[in-house]
């Protein structure tokens, strides 16, 4: 069966089910019995008709080398953010992070991350050149530092958005499907402070995170979105 026949089914299905809640005993005991027909003719399971709602936004690094740790850590707590699920991929020439829930938020979630991302890039940059008297392992460590804490300081805004059990089944339903066992997380360790000059860089990525709004990106892409329908 192709993704698009699932999608058709799981729709047929989701219908019934819709109808299965009716005020109308008879009308809804009809719409369950149908839909159980359906899934068991289609071996699908509640979780497969959930995960068929599921869909995808991915955002491209430019790079094929695997992301830090800090972007990570970014891509995980702004899908919390919004409900959604994530991991990253590192291609041939391209590094993405996926972001997969339901209805808009991975694609809130994919565009506040690059949004988010992109301005830390630039604090990095900024904070980078001032860092003119230390070695250049010296001088990555405490810029990783530096958008660690950055990261930090944007979680504290993070509201976990959980959904509810049919959202997280049908998420995780939809991972396992398309990814099976083949994820691994990231255990790469993140950069550690050895001397006082590095946990002052910490310092100022916690700052320079203090005007970095998490839902201001959001609104934006809210906006376009509702604009463009």
């Amino acid at each position: 069966m192709t993704a698009d026949e699932l999608k058709k089914i799981a729709a047929k299905i989701g219908k019934c089910l819709a109808l299965a809640a009716s005020d109308n005993p008879a009308e809804a005991e009809a719409a369950k019995r149908q839909a159980d027909a359906l899934m068991k003719k289609y071996n699908l399971t509640s979780g497969d008709v959930a995960a068929a709602e599921v869909h995808e936004e991915q955002i491209g690094l430019d790079t094929p080398y695997k992301p830090p740790v800090y972007l990570g850590q970014l891509a995980v707590l702004i899908a919390k953010a919004f409900g959604c699920g994530s991991h990253g991929e590192i291609g041939l020439t391209n590094t993405r992070f996926h972001f997969y829930g339901l209805g808009i938020k991975p694609s809130l979630a994919a565009y506040t991350f690059d949004v988010l991302r992109r301005r830390l890039a630039k604090d990095r940059k900024t904070y980078s050149a001032t860092l003119t008297r230390c070695k250049r392992t010296t001088k990555v460590r405490r810029a990783d530092l530096f958008c660690q804490a950055w990261v930090a300081r944007i979680a504290r805004q993070v509201s976990a958005f959980a959904g509810n059990e049919q959202e997280q089944l049908a998420i995780e339903t939809y991972k396992k499907q398309q990814h099976g066992d083949s994820l691994r997380p990231d255990d790469r360790d993140q950069a550690r402070a050895k001397h006082y000059n590095d946990w002052r860089s910490s310092q100022a990525g916690y700052q320079a995170a203090e005007d970095v709004s998490l839902h201001k990106p959001v609104q934006s892409k809210r906006g376009a979105l509702l604009a463009a329908q």
